[in-house]
């Protein structure tokens, strides 16, 4: 069995001997044989988390919205007007008496003879046209209702704002070599004397 022995001030000084001893000295007994090793360092992996993008405050502006609304409007008030209705008139004849019937006295010639006689004048009569009014002028007041139309106009629904969103870093992990134990190197004792030979 191989036993790892670390540096040591006997060991060191022993090794120091033999390395220094003259060559006649080379075929002595063995008393004990060494022999030098290297360990490798020793790497694991690890995962570790690193900040990619770091978070933040962000101030973003959201346009204003604006709408369409139809609506009534009043175009004209409700009102009342003065009518002018003239008179109905028409047209009739009528018999009218000119002269009333009358007695007189005239020159006749009776016989040839001029003569006064009393005689009669019968009434006279003529037919005249006459406007008369079937129906007087007379003012009404007429209402005239509220005219409206409709009209479409744009409207500011939301105002312009500005807002603060929080943007959250951006974390990535990566994974990274590292030394656990570094490389070393030290003597081991060989067993057996038949190692040594």
């Amino acid at each position: 069995m191989i036993e790892f022995l670390p540096f040591r001030r006997g060991i060191a000084a022993a090794i120091l001997a033999l390395s220094v001893a003259s060559p006649a000295a080379a075929g002595g007994k063995t008393l004990a044989c060494y022999q030098q090793v290297h360990q490798p360092a020793v790497y694991r992996t690890v995962h570790e988390q690193v900040v990619v993008r770091p978070g933040g405050v962000v101030h973003e502006t959201i346009p204003a919205r604006y709408s369409q609304v139809t609506e009534k409007v009043l175009v004209a008030p409700e009102r009342v007007v003065a009518r002018h209705i003239p008179a109905v008139t028409r047209t009739v004849h009528q018999t009218v008496m000119v002269r009333p019937k009358s007695v007189g006295w005239e020159w006749r010639h009776v016989h040839g003879v001029k003569t006064l006689c009393k005689v009669v004048h019968p009434a006279q009569y003529a037919t005249r046209a006459q406007t008369v009014v079937v129906q007087p002028a007379r003012t009404v007041h007429e209402r005239i209702p509220a005219r409206y139309a409709h009209r479409t106009r744009t409207v500011l629904v939301q105002p312009e704002r500005t807002i603060a969103r929080h943007v959250p870093p951006v974390i990535k992990t990566v994974a990274r070599t590292v030394e656990v134990r570094p490389a070393s190197a030290g003597w081991v004792q060989v067993s057996g004397k038949r190692r040594c030979r």
